[in-house]
Parts: C-alpha cells; sequence; structure tokens
C-alpha cells in the first residue's frame, strides 16, 4: 500500500490506497491539527457524545475486557518528533519472552518520560535483540541503564547464565557505561498498572510520558488494546494461543512498566532497590555532599 492524497472529504484525514480497489483512512480526531488535548476535554465534558471510547478514541477494547492503561491518550501522550538526546542516559527496558521478545528505548527528560524506540521481535532472542540495539545505538558514549523483571536475573540449567548476563557480555566492547536497574522483586500487576496510569496522567491531568508514535507502534497498541483479565482488576490478561491477535499484546508495555515501576513505584517501598543500587546512591549523594563542602570553605577562604 502507497499512501495517497488526502482524503476528499476532509483535508485533514489521510488516506492509503490498495491495488485491491479498497482504502484505509485514518479517520481520528486528532489527525485535526486544530482539534487537541484541550479542544477534546471540552469536547468530552459537553456529553454530546454517547461514547466517547467508542465514537471518538476508537477504542473497542471494552467488547473483550477491561481496559488496563486507561489513561493513555493517542493526543496526550504520543509525538512523532521525539529524538534520542545523547547527552541523556538511554535507558534499555527489557521483555524476555522469546514470541515474542520487546524492546523500549526510553530517556528521562525532567519529570517527563520519552519513550524513544523499540525493538520488536516475533521470534527474538537475547542475542539478536543485543545485535539490532548495537547495530542502533552501538556508538554511544553515555551511560546505559538496564531495566526489566526478577525473572531476567534467573540462570540457565545448561550454561549458567541469565539473560542479563548474556547483555553484558554483548556490550563488553561497546562504549558505553552499563548500569543495572533491576529490581530484587517484582511488584504486582496491580501496582505495575497503577503506576504505569499516573505517568500517563498525573491527577492534575499533566501527561508524564511521550511515545514516539513512529517508532514505537507495538507499545501504543499495547496501551490502547491491553485488558484485565477479570472484573478483579487483578491480573493482566495473557493469551496463549499464537492465531489469536491478543497473543502478540502485553510484552511491550511489560518493558515499559519496568522503567516505571523503578523510577515512580506507587509506594516508596515498591521501588525494591537491590544492595548495590542503595551503595551507588550513597556514593553520589557523598559526592555531592563532598563538593558542596569543597565549594563553602572554597568560599570561606577567598
Amino acid at each position: 500500500m502507497e499512501p495517497d492524497e488526502l482524503y476528499q472529504a476532509n483535508e485533514c484525514v489521510p488516506v492509503i490506497r490498495h491495488p485491491g480497489g479498497w482504502a484505509l483512512a485514518f479517520v481520528h480526531y486528532s489527525a485535526d491539527p486544530k482539534k487537541d488535548e484541550e479542544w477534546a476535554m471540552k469536547a468530552k465534558a459537553r456529553g454530546e457524545v454517547e461514547d466517547w471510547e467508542k465514537e471518538q478514541e476508537i477504542n473497542f477494547s471494552s467488547v473483550h475486557g477491561v481496559r488496563c492503561y486507561e489513561n493513555f491518550s493517542l493526543v496526550a501522550n504520543t509525538d512523532d518528533e521525539l529524538e534520542f538526546d545523547e547527552t541523556l542516559p538511554l535507558c534499555l527496558c527489557c521483555d524476555f519472552n522469546v514470541e515474542p521478545m520487546a524492546w523500549v528505548l526510553a530517556q528521562v527528560h525532567g519529570e517527563v518520560l520519552h519513550f524513544i524506540d523499540e525493538i520488536w521481535l516475533k521470534e527474538g532472542s537475547v542475542n539478536r535483540a543485543c545485535s539490532v540495539f548495537l547495530n542502533r545505538y552501538g556508538d554511544f558514549y553515555g551511560e546505559l541503564r538496564i531495566y526489566g523483571d526478577r525473572s531476567g536475573s534467573s540462570r540457565g540449567q545448561e550454561n549458567q547464565k541469565s539473560n542479563y548476563d548474556v547483555m553484558k557480555i554483548n556490550f563488553m566492547r561497546a562504549p558505553f557505561n552499563i548500569r543495572m536497574k533491576v529490581p530484587s522483586k517484582n511488584p504486582s500487576n496491580v501496582n505495575s498498572v497503577a503506576a504505569m496510569n499516573l505517568r500517563l496522567k498525573d491527577k492534575f491531568g499533566n501527561p508524564r510520558i511521550k511515545i514516539n508514535s513512529k517508532k514505537c507502534p507495538y507499545l501504543i497498541r499495547d496501551l490502547v488494546e491491553v485488558v484485565w483479565a477479570d472484573k478483579a482488576k487483578v491480573e493482566i490478561k495473557k493469551e496463549r494461543k499464537h492465531d489469536r491477535p491478543y497473543f502478540w499484546r502485553t510484552h511491550a508495555s511489560d518493558a515499559a512498566m519496568s522503567i516505571v515501576n523503578r523510577e515512580w513505584p506507587t509506594r516508596k517501598e515498591l521501588s525494591r532497590k537491590t544492595q548495590d543500587e542503595k551503595d551507588y546512591d550513597d556514593r553520589i549523594k557523598r559526592r555531592k555532599r563532598n563538593r558542596k563542602q569543597r565549594r563553602l570553605i572554597g568560599a570561606i577562604q577567598e
């Protein structure tokens, strides 16, 4: 399919035409530059649309379950102009499922988390995912922070190497410095999703997550389509049958939640810092305190 001219009935709606005679049009209101998040909030508040999620957000997930990431908005949380900043640490967030294997890349800009890229392999391995990462970011000279769940630290019976060990081996010759940010214990699905929703839109309505809509399509699909397994909203729904579309869901969002749960947990104790990370944080605090004392002494001597 090749992009065609804009849809004749509305200049803001792009259309893709297929040689078979059918066409696909993007009809979401966000295609109109005049309709931003503020417009959506006012229109929703007026109550003129009976079912806003289905009619305006084009979200029919309620048919098969209740959405996990209810605070996600295609308008507020996506931006196709996000770029990689070489001056900031690069965060590699991993989900180690083999089919598919999904990793997302992020950077923290103040209080806002930018998801700038993703690695999504239909049939993947840690070695293959590392190769893709090095092809894209192998010349990065800053700090690489690796996030993921605790299960990635488990060692295999054959080679006695964990997924994180394999990553370190693959990255041995890379110029970046590695800092592991793996929890000592995984938080529950309830706390993970709650933390994610609070970053997608905080209590004041401000989005604290931005996603590159061109480079992270699977993460966006997850945030729209992933649902709870039951009405109790305790476990995220998983699908084990390959022939069902939902089988490919949850993996990119699981990877994304790993950084959110480490850096912005719903409760302080849920950060699950390892002893190595606690020691690292203590060293940073001591260095800052020593620098402050040296500046103070220097000012007194002058």
